[in-house]
């Protein structure tokens, strides 16, 4: 067996890898992994922000699922926002409850081995020696500047009050001050006293400390469906990661028991299921016995919209972006984890903290603003999240944990790469082939894809024949990815990480 780390940088894989060296577990392991992600690349994720995760413990049949993610303070006010047709991504009513601290110690609880302050010590030492800026940070940094560094938590990222170059060292010793208190304190010092206050009034107290102190994670059950004779298992809504699933459950009910892949029926698939995802998913707090979108029927009913030799017209589903990170672990007892946590659009915000070091998520730019849909911005409701981790299992046994970044793309993105696995094609195959994704698609217009180059000539002209308006892209998009991977070979373990995004890392010994 083995110890295994990917992750969107490699000072948090390596982060990882050491937690598992010094006899910790995925567990351990993936919350020491994500710490590190958000001090190093807080245009993807950091404390600001919300968590999900799958966890297989070995020897059980189905992972543990943590949701936490937050919800929208007391007194935010939708009829506040009447003259916008969206929340505004800098308005302090985009910004729900961070929930990804206490995920970590609702995590560590129930299954960490180390002691939580081992967790931490790595990414407050990044902190203070500081680290070398990546492309993308450099461009965040660069979008972002005129609203960053004229805040105390951003000060830090702008070294002699200018965008640092990319291989320029920045420190972030507010942060580090604010990760050491955590780490000693525990959870409760972010949540409550002085952190809280600073929070809720950085956001004109549309959250309210107590409604900051009030927040807990909450263990839910996964979703499932049954694919080419493995189970997939993702989080239920209100995360949209059950498109993966329906996606490429609709392809094998239509599936011609083909080798390779019919580029159209996967993505009509994937139009079918994702033309719904905007009236289907949303908060559904005790009641998500109530959803239907992975129910056998539902997604047959979806099959039968789809017109093999034509492309179709579907509802398109409303465009939200995102700024996320998505890591994966495995230890060498077999259990593990499939993390993926989010500032949202970039930076989030960019609300900043005081001098606390960090910057708060946009999540709450997913809540729409229709009178009394279910969805729509209410207080202490959770909104629709892109976040779509996955975890696969054969026979009761881990097979493959996935997943990756890229908002509303992801399950795009993951029900490609997952079917092609899924067809036996080799892992680091799999991870280079061409990809696609889908801005527009609905009402009134055609199927309009982005493809990066490499596809045979015979398989875009297909696409084009079938009605699909395709632009060529030139070069292998960063966006599309970073895919993280592990899967089982045989009686083995393979990982992969995303070439697409030159900081991923990946590590297996």
């Amino acid at each position: 067996m083995s110890n295994i780390v990917v992750s969107p940088h490699s000072l948090s894989t390596l982060a990882g890898i050491k937690i598992l060296r010094n006899g910790g577990n995925a567990i351990d392991a993936a919350i020491a992994t994500n710490i590190v992600q958000g001090v190093v690349a807080p245009e993807t994720c950091g404390i600001g922000g919300d968590l999900f995760a799958l966890i297989w413990i070995n020897g059980e049949t189905k992972p543990y699922c943590l949701d936490s993610s937050g919800y929208a303070g007391s007194n935010a006010d939708l009829s506040s926002l009447s003259s916008y047709s969206n929340i505004p991504l800098d308005h302090p009513m985009s910004v729900t409850v961070p929930g990804a601290v206490r995920g970590w110690y609702a995590m560590h609880e129930r299954f960490g081995s180390l002691e939580m302050k081992d967790l931490f010590i790595q990414a407050i030492e990044i902190c203070s020696k500081g680290f070398n800026v990546s492309s993308e940070l450099h461009q965040s940094l660069k979008r972002h500047e005129e609203s960053l560094k004229m805040q105390d938590s951003g000060k830090e990222l702008y070294p002699f009050g200018k965008v640092p170059g990319i291989g320029d060292t920045v420190q972030r010793t507010m942060l580090g001050k604010t990760l050491k208190n955590i780490s000693d304190q525990g959870s409760d010092y972010f949540y409550s006293g002085k952190v809280s206050e600073a929070i809720s009034d950085s956001l004109t107290n549309i959250v309210t400390s107590h409604d900051i102190s009030s927040f807990y994670p909450q263990w839910i059950e996964p979703l499932s469906i049954e694919i080419y004779g493995k189970i997939g298992w993702v989080t239920p809504p209100q995360t949209q990661s059950y498109l993966t699933l329906a996606t490429l459950k609709i392809y094998e009910m239509l599936d011609s028991d083909l080798k390779d892949i019919d580029m159209h029926t996967l993505i009509e698939s994937y139009r079918a299921a994702a033309s719904q995802r905007d009236d289907i998913t949303y908060d559904y707090g005790n009641n998500i016995d109530l959803f239907p979108g992975l129910n056998t029927e539902y997604l047959k009913s979806l099959s039968n919209l789809i017109d093999l030799d034509n492309s179709s017209t579907f509802n398109q589903p409303t465009d939200i972006g995102g700024g996320t990170a998505y890591m994966c672990t495995k230890d060498k007892n077999g259990n593990a984890v499939s993390l993926i946590q989010s500032n949202y659009y970039g930076i989030g915000s960019t609300i900043g903290v005081k001098d606390y070091g960090f910057f708060l998520h946009n999540r709450g730019a997913g809540f729409n603003l229709i009178q009394n849909h279910p969805n729509s911005l209410k207080p202490g409701r959770k909104p629709l999240h892109t976040l779509s981790p996955t975890i696969w299992s054969v026979d009761g046994n881990l097979d493959m944990v996935i997943g990756t970044r890229g908002g509303r793309y992801q399950p795009q993105l993951l029900s490609h790469f997952i079917l092609k696995l899924l067809k036996n094609e080799d892992l680091k195959n799999a991870m280079l082939s061409p990809r696609w994704n889908i801005d527009e698609f609905g009402k009134k217009s055609v199927s309009k894809l982005n493809l990066e180059p490499g596809l045979d000539k015979k398989i875009t002209d297909d696409l084009m024949n079938k009605g699909h308006e395709v632009n060529q892209l030139k070069e292998l998009q960063n966006s599309y990815g970073p895919i993280s991977a592990i899967i089982k070979k045989g009686e083995s373990w393979e990982a992969s990480h995303d070439k697409r995004v030159d900081t991923a890392y990946s590590i297996i010994e």
